[in-house]
């Protein structure tokens, strides 16, 4: 099972990074933006609060400024990697609710998954870490990726702690949704049978379907889950 809070998102967001900072190292005259360009990132930028602001409280505890903007400049990202403009007016309004959902959500899981007695070893949480280490040459270079996003190796390492408790969490509450053969052969046909001079065959791409309707289908229910706990939630956004 994919990581709940974003992990994949995480690592390709500093990927990224890291592209677009080896890019900048070997270009001998960089290409200047254009004026558009530099607009749109103010308006981005914008977009991003105070970092001690405190954006919501979630029954007593204190979602800040700096997790807000962190996962802003993720969403901000995911919706221009889709070919839409985050600084338009009414995506912009639909990234900041989303951002806010999520934060409050995760939020609500961390602190069902800890009432629980859920926890993440110091082992468990570099386990993870490794795995993005390793992306990179060297952690120097890390650091690098994680300082354009605005994130120092502390607030990872912090945030993938929380990862942990809350995949421990999902997975005993979830498990891992079923998928039948059906289910993936008819996802195939809807996706790539159609309007395709040339899709992939089946055989091949069988395996990553019936990943991502596990992955769907666990989404859905992790959704059902917050909505539950928003219920007995005392929730105010200050944003």
């Amino acid at each position: 099972m994919k990581k709940y809070l974003n992990l994949l998102l995480i690592v390709g967001v500093l990927m990224l990074a890291a592209c677009s900072n080896n890019s900048e190292a070997t270009d001998e005259e960089p290409a200047s933006e254009d004026s558009a360009t530099v607009e749109t990132e103010k308006e981005l930028e914008a977009m991003k609060v105070e970092e001690d602001k405190v954006v919501a409280t979630v029954n007593g505890e204190e979602i800040k400024g700096k997790d807000y903007n962190s996962m802003l400049v993720q969403t901000q990202l995911r919706y221009t990697m889709s070919g839409e403009d985050p600084s338009e007016t009414e995506v912009a309004k639909s990234i900041e609710q989303e951002v806010m959902d999520n934060l409050i959500g995760q939020e609500l899981l961390l602190q069902k998954a800890k009432e629980e007695g859920f926890s993440a070893s110091d082992k468990e949480v570099e386990t993870e870490l490794e795995q993005i280490k390793a992306q990179f040459d060297g952690e120097k270079e890390l650091e690098k990726a994680l300082q354009g996003q605005g994130i120092t190796l502390e607030q990872l390492e912090s945030q993938y702690a929380d990862i942990v408790v809350v995949d421990k969490f999902v997975k005993e509450k979830i498990g891992t949704p079923e998928v039948s053969d059906e289910e993936v052969k008819a996802f195939y046909d809807e996706q790539f049978s159609k309007d395709a001079e040339n899709p992939p065959s089946f055989d091949e791409m069988k395996d990553r379907i019936k990943d991502y309707l596990v992955e769907t289908k666990t989404q859905e229910k992790v959704q059902e889950m917050k909505a539950e706990l928003m219920k007995k939630a005392e929730v105010k956004e200050n944003l």
